[in-house]
């Protein structure tokens, strides 16, 4: 008789559900927000996560449109305009896009970095499988 390995059984498990995506954008939504009653706010962000489980559309990223200029503002200290392709690679990192690399040596103006943080976020987002 064989016998199933637990530590098998409960690592295919976690990969099927994406347990650890979850638990990693569980964790930070709660330190980014810090509400004050961390419960209800993890049982409204699972409603949320839920929602777009049964859609199955990635759970939207927590940066907003105005994070995003934040952060073009503070690589564009000399306020020209305009970052290099190094500095986005850099404000990409800062977003949690791990393995981003520019494609081009051209600086790079606000619209263009909003839309290329907007491409790269959703690439990384959470996505649930399905129900």
């Amino acid at each position: 008789m064989t016998r199933k390995d637990p530590r098998s059984d409960a690592e295919q498990y976690l990969e099927k559900h994406n347990i650890r995506g979850l638990f990693k954008h569980l964790s930070t939504k709660l330190l980014f927000a810090k509400p004050e009653d961390p419960k209800a706010f993890l049982v409204e962000e699972l409603k949320k996560v839920y929602e777009c489980q049964q859609g199955q559309t990635p759970v939207p990223s927590m940066f907003e449109e105005k994070d995003l200029i934040a952060m073009f503002g503070m690589f564009d200290i000399t306020g020209c305009g305009k970052i290099s392709h190094t500095q986005v690679e850099k404000a990409m990192q800062n977003l949690g896009v791990e393995d981003y690399t520019s494609p081009s040596t051209e600086k790079v103006d606000l619209a263009m970095f909003i839309a290329t943080a907007k491409q790269e976020l959703d690439k990384i987002a959470l996505r649930m499988p399905p129900l």
